[in-house]
């Protein structure tokens, strides 16, 4: 895979410290333009009974998505993290606890890690603030990739008592009529939500679920098929400077 402008420093002599460290701090938005796929993406999981839904939707459309799961709710609910990973979708790692504290992608790491048996390469920050998320051992790694999205289903915006603002109709309309959405895309959606508060965790998502058959539907009727983002090329590193 290509990554301009990504530049990683060379494993040290130590033979215990050879792990191959960027220099600079990047993060992908899209694949290449030129693949007519899309990934589908969901954050703050996981979050049962609603990501077990959204996977009866994707096993029912044949889609393969990613999944991008907090520690804190991945160490409560490691069956629904396994599910994911034995029906083909990739898991990927949105920190712990989703307060944006230095350290937390490592935690994450090590909490998903020791439920999937392999290591995270694919990240994102939470509330894709970079700040904090960079100073992670994890983030900085040469087989690590932080992943951004270009286009989004606002679908994470919620009341004060839970209820969430954004409609199925507006989910949908919001990634199929985006001005961003073509070949490449990386959509971002949620099946949960950092918040503790039960009733915030199972209502937020219940847009999305009513809107995900009509959002892979609309796509496939653009001839944009969805795949997992290591599926993808990503293309056009950005690079994130502080």
């Amino acid at each position: 895979m290509n990554e301009p402008g990504c530049e990683w420093t060379p494993p040290a002599q130590n033979a215990n410290r050879a792990v191959m460290r960027r220099k600079t701090c990047c993060y992908y938005k899209h694949g290449r333009r030129s693949e007519r796929t899309v990934a589908l993406t969901f954050d703050d999981g996981p979050n049962p009974p609603r990501t077990e839904q959204i996977l009866a939707i994707l096993r029912d459309a044949g889609v393969k998505a990613t999944f991008f799961v907090m520690g804190k709710w991945a160490e409560r609910f490691p069956d629904t993290v396994r599910r994911m990973v034995a029906e083909g979708h990739l898991v990927g790692n949105h920190g712990y606890g989703g307060e944006r504290q230095l350290g937390d992608a490592d935690e994450a790491e090590a909490v998903i890690g020791h439920i999937t048996g392999q290591p995270c390469h694919y990240l994102r920050a939470h509330c894709f603030n970079y700040a904090a998320f960079f100073n992670a051992e994890v983030t900085r790694l040469a087989t690590s990739y932080v992943v951004d999205a270009d286009v989004s289903g606002d679908d994470w915006k919620f009341e004060y008592n839970g209820w969430p603002v954004t409609t199925a109709d507006e989910v949908v309309r919001n990634v199929l009529e985006s001005p961003d959405l073509g070949p490449g895309s990386i959509i971002v959606l949620h099946d949960g939500s950092e918040s503790s508060e039960a009733c915030r965790r199972l209502l937020r998502p219940l847009p999305t679920i009513a809107a995900l058959p009509r959002i892979i539907a609309g796509l496939r009727e653009r001839g944009l098929e969805p795949v997992r983002v290591d599926q993808m090329h990503l293309d056009e590193p950005l690079e994130w400077k502080g």
